[in-house]
This record gives C-alpha cells, sequence and structure tokens, in this order.
C-alpha cells in the first residue's frame, strides 16, 4: 500500500534538448541530483522531431542538473531557473510540481 502512495506522487518529466543547438552531437545524458549526479543513467534519444529527450518519474521538488553533450556540460534552454555550482559555473534547475 505504502508503493501505491508514493507512485501516485511522481510526475512525469520531460527533458528535452533542441538538436539543432548541437547538430554534431552523438551523445547527451542528463545528470543531475536526481541521479546523484551519475552520467551513465539517463541517455537522451533522438527523436523524430530532432529534440534530444528524456523521460523520467520524480517526486515533487526542486532538481538541479546538466545534459552532458559528448562530455561536456550543458546547461538547459529551457530550464526552470539557475543556481551557482561549487565549481563557479551554473546548474539548470527543473521545478516539478
Amino acid at each position: 500500500m505504502a508503493g501505491a502512495v508514493v507512485s501516485e506522487a511522481l510526475r512525469k518529466v520531460e527533458f528535452r534538448l533542441d538538436g539543432r543547438r548541437i547538430p554534431s552531437a552523438r551523445s547527451v545524458v542528463l545528470t543531475g541530483t536526481f541521479n546523484q549526479w551519475d552520467g551513465s543513467a539517463h541517455r537522451l534519444a533522438l527523436d523524430d522531431d530532432g529534440w534530444w529527450t528524456a523521460r523520467l518519474f520524480l517526486p515533487p521538488g526542486g532538481y538541479s542538473y546538466l545534459f552532458v553533450v559528448d562530455g561536456f556540460p550543458w546547461n538547459d534552454p529551457e530550464d526552470d531557473l539557475r543556481v551557482q555550482s561549487e565549481w563557479g559555473g551554473q546548474y539548470s534547475v527543473r521545478i516539478v510540481q
């Protein structure tokens, strides 16, 4: 029964990056607080519409994240906001309602 309560609280969240911004990309992964910054946990797929996409189920909250395009970090141009990172750059943030 507790599992049902947890699963009802999860929200489907889509992370997308426009492939026109990265036309020669071979690999895009999603890394963030929701996967302990594991660069192998969530690979994005290149959809027919030219967008790189990953769909996750997350509980409500705020999540810092980055896309990693062929090994290089990218902020999400469509993020909800940005916060300073400990290395001097910024993290994208997604707010899940």
